[in-house]
């Protein structure tokens, strides 16, 4: 039992050391993409990007999970589902690629701009390509075979990254339009995917019958679990996508109505959309954090173990509030000096100040997702996700006349919020896990990021008076050197505040130990 335990966590540890990795590549080429092409290059991209985003996490994601489990829960015979979901997934690959390549011009008009057809036709092309990985992924983690799956993450990311950069630098340099550049971007997105899809095949198992050799017949109550699943297990993944999604067709739409001018609307989603990287950055930490304990949750369910329920749910809960705030106001400290390091200038920092406050929300939403599934309420999940894209859409509409792009940024707040609300509410609900919450924790909570913003606040203000100018090295140096103050004090403060008790400490050391002796045997391998 322990042995298979063990296993189960290894598997889903390399899992989300891969997703970290991958993550932080698909956060960090944004910035040099953005330093080539300009805030509009930027836009082109960002409109198209959404597409990609919800196909990857449905497909890459949601896809591979829900396979993998009904996979692991059919004891004996398996070639009926494998057939099942190889055509499923190639099917829906091949629809959606002919539905986004016909609609293009279509969606281009909705999103108030023609010249965007030739970007979302060129990332159409990638359902033809993720069908391959997403089938393959699932089976091999069905299977136990996890390394294969963490590999194929990092060389997909790997290829469409490299893609992405090179082609776009080789476009700018040779002067071919935004247009133009931002459909050779999506190329590269292509590209990881066909990497990652050939990869995984030629490791194809031996013992396992190829599918269209298979006699197995295609069963349709197996297609329709698979998709229902599918869509489920991707939501925490969806949820910012959808929230891109919503933008890419109001934002310019609703300024232009207002009476400004197209390009200059186009110009202001380019800087509104910087915000993205930096959402991604913020919630890295303590949505990988939260993964890290949510897989035990299936199994403790399973054994009908409440009061370990409660502790994990507790502990995955707190970790996304108080790492997931000490990222979000932070990056609102240093906004300033943080958005003329990456981006060249510091325009629209008060916008992207308030759009980081979404970042609490959101990795509470990374986390309840998960343990809402984990306790059989994958559902109710779904809802609140819906629930968000009405909020979203109606804050569009209203807030943008009247704020502009903090309009956008207030709407994305209150919808990220309005769904991680419900969430914590069927938690609570479910597991009562917020029985032994005290009010003294939530004062030495906002009192660990009241010391973090004072000092923060306060070498900001020593460091902006040892220079005279306002160059992109200055920015570095206050956003680098505020950032490690900013994270020093906050860590001393929680742990003086005893924010996390002794028990929920031993259980993320439980959990670095893990990953420790994961990362010895990896290597024992390696010297075989």
């Amino acid at each position: 039992m322990n042995t298979k335990k063990s296993s189960v966590w290894e598997g889903a540890l390399l899992l989300t050391a891969a997703a970290l990795v991958v993550k932080l590549l698909s956060t960090v080429y944004r910035i040099p993409y953005q330093n080539m092409t300009g805030d509009f290059g930027f836009y082109v991209f960002q409109q198209a990007y959404p597409f990609y985003a919800i196909a990857v996490a449905i497909a890459f994601t949601g896809f591979p999970m829900a396979l993998s489990r009904m996979i692991a829960s059919e004891k004996n015979n398996t070639d009926h589902l494998i057939k099942t979901s190889v055509w499923t997934s190639f099917l829906l690959g091949i629809l959606s690629f002919i539905l986004l390549f016909a609609t293009a011009p279509f969606l281009a008009l909705l999103m108030g701009d023609s010249q965007l057809s030739l970007p979302i036709r060129v990332i159409s092309v990638l359902f033809l390509f993720i069908p391959l990985s997403a089938f393959l992924r699932g089976t091999y983690q069905g299977y136990g075979d996890m390394q294969l799956t963490a590999v194929s993450q990092l060389l997909e990311q790997t290829f469409r990254v490299s893609g992405i950069l090179f082609i776009s630098f080789y476009l700018v340099r040779t002067g071919y339009s935004s247009y133009e550049t931002g459909a050779g971007a999506l190329a590269g997105s292509v590209l990881g995917a066909a990497a990652s899809g050939l990869f995984l095949l030629f490791f194809w198992k031996k013992g396992i019958t190829p599918p269209y050799l298979s006699k197995a017949k295609i069963r349709v109550s197996y297609a329709i679990e698979l998709l229902k699943s599918s869509i489920y297990l991707s939501l925490s993944a969806l949820v910012l996508a959808l929230m891109q999604l919503v933008d890419a067709f109001l934002f310019v739409n609703v300024w232009v109505e207002s009476g400004m001018q197209a390009y200059d609307a186009k110009l202001l989603k380019g800087i509104f959309d910087r915000g993205q990287p930096l959402l991604q950055l913020g919630t890295v930490a303590a949505a990988s954090v939260a993964l890290a304990v949510v897989p035990e949750m299936a199994h403790l369910v399973q054994e009908k173990r409440k009061t370990e329920i409660q502790a994990l749910t507790k502990l995955s809960v707190k970790i996304s509030v108080v790492f997931g705030g000490a990222a979000a106001v932070g990056l609102i400290c240093i906004m300033e000096p943080l958005n003329t390091m990456l981006f060249k200038n510091a325009a629209g920092s008060s916008a992207l100040a308030v759009l980081c406050l979404s970042i609490i929300p959101v990795s509470i939403i990374y986390t309840s997702t998960g343990l809402l599934q984990g306790i059989g309420h994958g559902r109710y999940a779904a809802l609140s996700i819906l629930a968000a894209i009405f909020v979203k859409v109606a804050g569009n509409l209203v807030w943008i006349p009247y704020l502009g792009m903090e309009g956008a940024a207030v709407s994305t707040v209150i919808a990220t919020s309005v769904a991680a609300v419900i969430q914590l509410i069927k938690l609570q609900t479910a597991t009562r896990f917020m029985k032994h919450v005290r009010a003294g924790n939530l004062f030495a909570y906002l009192f660990a990021l009241g010391v973090m913003v004072a000092g923060v606040m306060l070498w900001i203000f020593i460091a902006e008076n040892m220079f005279e100018g306002a160059s992109r090295l200055d920015a570095l140096f206050i956003s680098v050197t505020s950032s490690v103050v900013g994270g020093m004090l906050y860590l001393i403060a929680i742990i003086k505040c005893n924010i996390f008790s002794k028990e929920e400490w031993d259980s993320v050391y439980d959990s670095v130990e893990t990953i420790r002796k994961l990362v010895d045997r990896l290597k024992k391998r390696r010297r075989k």
